[in-house]
């Protein structure tokens, strides 16, 4: 190692990324990210938000992963040690299929990667890129592990050169006052997805999400492109609930009285098809996110269905003060029904490669909606 700007410039050959389970480690790699997850909240309120959402079940037990990229000499016996934390990560293991003309569809084990942070006085020196290389080298070590995403707020160059190349990030903003007109005249009727009910919604989703990929691949002439997603599951959904409800009941108001909304509705369906939005309140942000969108198209009249799933969407927004309705790579045929534009999104690009690394190999994310960011 070197001296440069009074700082310890540290050789890459002299650094090692190691998992922890310290709550000590875990702990300052929150004190260092606060700055750019956190940056509304207190210190104390941003920790234990990151306590309530470190102990759902899609992240306890080991789920989620934290790694730290630290000196070899590091022990993690001292306070001094928490020092030199040069970078931290997480990581986290989720079921995901792909799906090829030739080998058909494999059921798998995705890596979703977020939290990548390096704290200011440290960047400058390759410590980001040296831990992403050693990640990779990690998650090709597991077994079943079939690709491995995350979502960049740096551009679509900085992970794309490491292994993670950007796919789709359009996205269309949908205002509460935005009156939907099509399909206004035909009676769809929904019935709301709760906590009971989002395991069954969840299960249908993941059995419909492996038909279209068997229908895709079975009629497909292109024998080259893999087709992944991630398959959905309660516990990814409750976690991104957990995260709201903790804004909602620490942070978030209503009014000037202190009214806090009550998150009960994650959903809606439609009682006559297999078509149904499920959502997430970004409170802070002042948006609802959908995080699953699917029209049946043997529903009856699908204009008519789409219309009335987002007029659901919009009326859960206004319920919780939210000025908009925010999804993620609509199809056009939704732009169409709402007569609004699909936008290029510059921020939490989707970046995704095969494991093992697999360059020059076609990939299409399917249904690569908001659901996959958490």
């Amino acid at each position: 190692m070197t001296l440069a700007n009074s700082e310890i410039v540290y050789s890459h050959a002299d650094l090692k990324l190691i998992p922890t389970s310290n709550p000590d480690l875990i702990a300052r790699t929150w004190t260092n990210n606060k700055q750019e997850w956190g940056k509304t909240l207190d210190i104390g309120i941003y920790h234990e938000r990151e306590k309530v959402l470190a102990s759902q079940e899609f992240t306890a037990k080991g789920k989620l992963q934290v790694w730290i990229l630290v000196p070899k000499t590091f022990t993690g016996e001292s306070s001094s040690d928490l020092d030199q934390i040069l970078s931290a990560v997480e990581s986290f293991e989720r079921p995901g299929l792909i799906a090829t003309k030739e080998g058909g569809i494999k059921e798998g084990v995705s890596v979703s990667i977020a939290s990548v942070f390096t704290p200011a006085h440290y960047r400058g020196h390759g410590y980001a890129s040296l831990m992403m290389k050693l990640l990779w080298k990690e998650i090709e070590k597991k077994d079943n592990v079939v690709f491995t995403f995350l979502y960049s707020d740096v551009g679509p160059t900085f992970y794309g050169r490491l292994g993670w190349a950007p796919m789709r990030s359009d996205q269309m903003v949908i205002p509460t006052t935005h009156a939907v007109q099509k399909g206004a005249a035909t009676t769809v009727t929904l019935e709301s997805v709760s906590d009971a009910s989002l395991a069954k919604i969840t299960q249908l989703d993941a059995q419909l999400l492996r038909e279209t990929l068997k229908t895709r691949v079975e009629s497909s002439a292109d024998s080259t492109t893999a087709l992944v997603a991630v398959t959905p599951e309660p516990k990814c959904i409750f976690w991104l609930h957990a995260r709201s409800r903790f804004v909602a009941q620490h942070i978030h108001t209503l009014d000037e009285a202190g009214s806090r909304y009550q998150i009960t509705d994650l959903g809606a369906k439609d009682t006559a098809s297999d078509s149904f939005v499920l959502w997430f309140h970004d409170l802070l942000e002042d948006q609802l996110y959908i995080i699953r969108w699917r029209v049946d198209p043997k529903a009856k009249d699908t204009t008519a269905v789409s219309a009335a799933l987002v007029r659901a969407a919009q009326d859960e927004a206004r319920k919780a003060k939210l000025a908009k309705v925010v999804i993620w790579n609509p199809d056009q045929s939704l732009s169409d029904v709402l007569g609004l534009p699909i936008e290029h999104r510059e921020s939490a690009i989707p970046s995704l490669g095969l494991t093992p690394s697999s360059p020059g190999v076609p990939v299409e994310w399917v249904m690569n909606e908001k659901y996959s960011w958490c």
